[in-house]
C-alpha cells in the first residue's frame, strides 16, 4: 500500500498547492493487490479504501508550515501525547483543562470472524480463513461476573468475498475484519475542554476515581465545539468565549481498524480494446490473460500499461480441452465484473466495430457462418465454415499451411455425387491390415513417370472381360520359379523384328497340330546338324537316321534326288536307304 499512499499524497500536494510530510508506520506491509483500480472516487475515497482494507488508518500531525500525515497498522506505536485529568466539578471552578464527563460501554461484537474468496489460481482451494478472540480485555479485572454472562459462547461474522487472493493476504485480512467488529466493543464518550486531544494519540486519564479507567486510551475521534458570543450584538453579555469537546476513546491495548469503505460498482458491462506492445499483435500469459485500454482511462497509453493482466471467458474450459480463442491486439472487447468489483474484470465478449470488420460482408452473406483465424504477423488464415442459403449449403475447410487429421478408431465418408481431389506435391498412404476397394464402373488412373508396387506375398486379378497392355518400350518380367499362362481359345503373339526363347534345360510343346511357318526362311539348328527350308527346299547337315517304314506319296519328283545327293555329300548310312537299294537290285 506505501507506494499507492506515496502516489496519492504527491498527487494532493500539487493539487492544493501544498507540501505533506508522509510518516508510514506500517508495522507489517502486506503483498502487493493482484488488480487495483481507482473507478468512481476521490483521491481521498480511494486511499481510505485501500488503507481500511489493510487494517490502516491515517492521522495528523499539525505544526505551523510542516504539516503531517502518519500512516499506521499499528495502535501500539501511537505516540503519546501527555494525561487527560478528570473534574467533575463545574467548569467555572476547575483550575485546569480537564475531563468533567466519562461514560464506559461494552457492546456485543463477533468473537470469530471467517472470510472466503476464490482464486482461479488454486480453485478447489476455498480461501477460507478464520480470526478468533484472544485472551480477555482490558478492562476484565472489574467485569469478571458480566464477561461470563455477556461473552458466552461464538458469535461469529462471516462474509464473502473476503478481497483477497493469497493466503499472505487473506490471514491479516480475517485479522483486520475482526479487530474491526471489535474496535468499539469497550469505548470511553468523554468531555473535555482540553485543547491537545487529537485522533490517533494516546492520552493517559488521570483522577477518575474508578481506577480501572486511569491508564492509557487511543483517542479515535474528536469533534469540537466553541462558542464566541462576542461576535453577536444581540448575544453579547458576560458569558465569554467558550470551547469544549467530545471524544471517543478506545483502551490503548485495544487494536483499531477503520470501517472497511465499499467498493465502487461498475453497473453493467464495459467496452474495452485490447492493446500490448507496438510490436505484437497476440499480447497474453500463461493462462491466457490480456490487458485493455477502457475509453474513460486518460492516463492509460494503449500498451501493456494501461492495465493489469484480465481474464478471458472462453466458449468451453475443461482439463487440457475445450476452447481457446484469444483476443488480439486491437479487438474490442465487452469487460463484466464479478460483483461489479472493479478490481474483478473478465472479458466475457468481444464484438466487431468499423475498423474490425466482420469476416464477410453483410447484410449479403448473413446465411453464413464461421469461424476464420489471422496468420500471427502475416496475411494467410485459416476457416472453417458453413453456408446455409438454400440450395448453396456448403461447409468450407482451408488450411492456410499444414492440416492434421487424427482418427482413432474408424472413419466413414459418405459423398452423395462428385468427389475431386488435387495433392500438388506427395501423397503416403499407410495401411496397416487389408484394404478393399470398390469401384461401381470405369477406374482411370494416368502416372506421369514411375509406378512401382511391391506385394510381399500373393496377388490375384481377375478381369471379366477384355484386358489391354499397351507399353510404349521394353515389358520385362522376371519369375522367381515357375510361370503358368492359360488361355481358353486361341493365343497370339506378335514381334514385329526378333523373337527369342531361351530356356535352360528343355523346351516342350504339345499340340494337336503343330505349324511352324517362315515367310522367307526356317531354320532348325541342333548339336550335330541343321535343316534349312527356304524357297529352294529342305536342307538337312549332318548325319541323318531315319527309323520306320518309308512312305512316299507323290510331291516333287526332284526331292529324293535333293535328299540323295545329300547324302552323297555328307555320306551318310541310312537303313532306309540300304534297304531300298537292295530291294532295286534284287
Amino acid at each position: 500500500m506505501g507506494s499507492v499512499v506515496y502516489c496519492w499524497v504527491a498527487k494532493s500536494a500539487v493539487k492544493f498547492n501544498r507540501t505533506f510530510k508522509l510518516d508510514c508506520l506500517i508495522y507489517k506491509p502486506l503483498p502487493n493487490c493482484e488488480y487495483c483500480v481507482q473507478y468512481r472516487e476521490t483521491d481521498l475515497n480511494f486511499i481510505e479504501r485501500l488503507a481500511a482494507e489493510e487494517g490502516s488508518y491515517y492521522y495528523f500531525e499539525h505544526i505551523a508550515d510542516n504539516h503531517t500525515i502518519h500512516f499506521s497498522n499499528n495502535t501500539a506505536l501511537s505516540e503519546k501525547k501527555g494525561n487527560l485529568v478528570y473534574n467533575a466539578i463545574p467548569a467555572g471552578q476547575r483550575p485546569e483543562a480537564a475531563v468533567w464527563h466519562w461514560a464506559y460501554q461494552e457492546k456485543l461484537s463477533p468473537t470469530l470472524q471467517t472470510l472466503r474468496d476464490y482464486t482461479f489460481t488454486n480453485p478447489r482451494y476455498n480461501q477460507e480463513h478464520q480470526a478468533a478472540l484472544q485472551g480477555s480485555n482490558a478492562l476484565g479485572e472489574i467485569r469478571q461476573g458480566e464477561l461470563s454472562e455477556n461473552h458466552h459462547g461464538i458469535y461469529e461474522r462471516y462474509d464473502y468475498p473476503g478481497r483477497y487472493k493469497r493466503d499472505a493476504q487473506g490471514k491479516p485480512f480475517t485479522q483486520y475484519r475482526l479487530e474491526y467488529e471489535r474496535r468499539e466493543a469497550e469505548l470511553a464518550i468523554a468531555q473535555s475542554d482540553d485543547l491537545r486531544v487529537q485522533p490517533g494519540y494516546v492520552f493517559g486519564l488521570t483522577g477518575h476515581q474508578r481506577e480501572a479507567f486511569n491508564r492509557d486510551w487511543l483517542i479515535v475521534g474528536v469533534e469540537h465545539y466553541g462558542w464566541q458570543p462576542g461576535v453577536l450584538e444581540e448575544e453579547a453579555g458576560e458569558e465569554g468565549n467558550r470551547y469544549e469537546n467530545r471524544i471517543k476513546l478506545i483502551p490503548n491495548t485495544t487494536q483499531w481498524r477503520p470501517e472497511p469503505q465499499p467498493r465502487p460498482v461498475v453497473e453493467g458491462s464495459q467496452m474495452a480494446h485490447v492493446v500490448g506492445p507496438a510490436d505484437e499483435e497476440i499480447y497474453c500469459d500463461e493462462w491466457g490473460r490480456v490487458k485493455v485500454q477502457f475509453p474513460w482511462d486518460r492516463e492509460g497509453q494503449n500498451n501493456e500499461h494501461s492495465s493489469c493482466w484480465i481474464r478471458v471467458s472462453q466458449g468451453w474450459a475443461g482439463a487440457q480441452f475445450g476452447h481457446i480463442a484469444i483476443p488480439r491486439i486491437g479487438h474490442e472487447v465487452m469487460v463484466d465484473f464479478l460483483e461489479g468489483d472493479p478490481d474483478q474484470p473478465i472479458i466475457t465478449g468481444r464484438t466487431y466495430h468499423s475498423t474490425t470488420e466482420p469476416p464477410y460482408a453483410l447484410p449479403e452473406h448473413k446465411t453464413r457462418m464461421t469461424i476464420k483465424s489471422k496468420t500471427h504477423k502475416g496475411n494467410g488464415f485459416n476457416e472453417l465454415r458453413f453456408e446455409d442459403e438454400n440450395g448453396k449449403e456448403e461447409v468450407f475447410i482451408h488450411a492456410e499451411r499444414d492440416q492434421n487429421n487424427v482418427v482413432k478408431n474408424d472413419e466413414t465418408t459418405q459423398i452423395g455425387h462428385d468427389r475431386s481431389e488435387q495433392v500438388g506435391n506427395d501423397e503416403t498412404i499407410t495401411i496397416g491390415n487389408n484394404r478393399t476397394e470398390t469401384v461401381g464402373q470405369d477406374e482411370s488412373l494416368t502416372v506421369g513417370r514411375d509406378q512401382s508396387n511391391k506385394i510381399n506375398r500373393n496377388r490375384m486379378t481377375k478381369i471379366e472381360k477384355d484386358e489391354v497392355l499397351n507399353i510404349g518400350n521394353n515389358l520385362s518380367v522376371d519369375v522367381y520359379a515357375n510361370q503358368q499362362a492359360k488361355t481358353g481359345r486361341d493365343y497370339s503373339h506378335q514381334a514385329n523384328r526378333n523373337a527369342l526363347f531361351k530356356v535352360g534345360t528343355e523346351l516342350k510343346k504339345h499340340s494337336k497340330d503343330v505349324k511352324m511357318t517362315g515367310s522367307s526362311l526356317v531354320k532348325i539348328r541342333g548339336q550335330a546338324g541343321t535343316i534349312v527350308i527356304d524357297g529352294s527346299g529342305i536342307t538337312l547337315k549332318g548325319k541323318v537316321t531315319v527309323k520306320g517304314d518309308l512312305v512316299q506319296r507323290g510331291g516333287s519328283p526332284e526331292a529324293p534326288q535333293v535328299l540323295s545327293l545329300t547324302a552323297n555329300e555328307a555320306k551318310p548310312t541310312c537303313e532306309v536307304c540300304e534297304a531300298m537299294k537292295n530291294q532295286k537290285q534284287g
